[in-house]
């Protein structure tokens, strides 16, 4: 059995494309085509990706969102797998908070549904063009706190800097 039948059968035929233009896939839009483009969007595909590539001794490219990636015009050789596993749990345990998500998540979007939760600490995410200024000037030195004058106030967060004393 050659290897896109094999794929076709365990992951889908939606979830694989052959000579897939590496340009559709990164922030700069440039690259040549990937030999095997495939979406892996549950741990089990990713497993199977991961074992057929291993039988077949493919080369495997694991890529995420694309944007701190170029691809030369000669393309990706091999297996090019995006991962796409959508999740997102949160368990409170005593006065700990535990968020936990899956690698196809953004960023952006985990931060948003955070901040909408009222849970802090991962604002620097959320591409918020006011707060975004703020924690790339900043980012090492910050501690981000909800402002006391909005405690009332669920739905209105304002982040501010508290240095270190020294």
């Amino acid at each position: 059995m050659d290897i896109i039948n094999l794929l076709k059968e365990k992951l889908g035929e939606e979830n694989i494309k052959l000579n897939e233009p590496m340009s559709k896939h990164t922030s700069f839009k440039t690259g040549g085509n990937a030999d095997i483009f495939l979406k892996a969007n549950s741990i089990e595909n990713l497993k199977n990706i991961l074992e057929i590539a291993k039988k077949q001794s493919i080369p495997i490219f694991i890529l995420g969102n694309g944007s701190n990636i170029l691809v030369t015009d000669k393309g990706i050789r091999g297996i090019v797998c995006k991962i796409e596993i959508a999740k997102f749990e949160i368990k409170e345990e005593n006065q700990d908070i535990y968020v936990t998500v899956g690698s196809g998540n953004k960023n952006a979007e985990i931060a948003q549904k955070l901040l909408n939760l009222g849970i802090e600490g991962f604002e620097f995410a959320s591409r918020n063009t006011r707060n975004y200024w703020w924690c790339n000037k900043n980012e090492c030195r910050s501690l981000w706190k909800r402002n006391e004058r909005h405690r009332g106030n669920n739905n209105c967060y304002r982040l501010f800097w508290q240095y270190p004393y020294i």
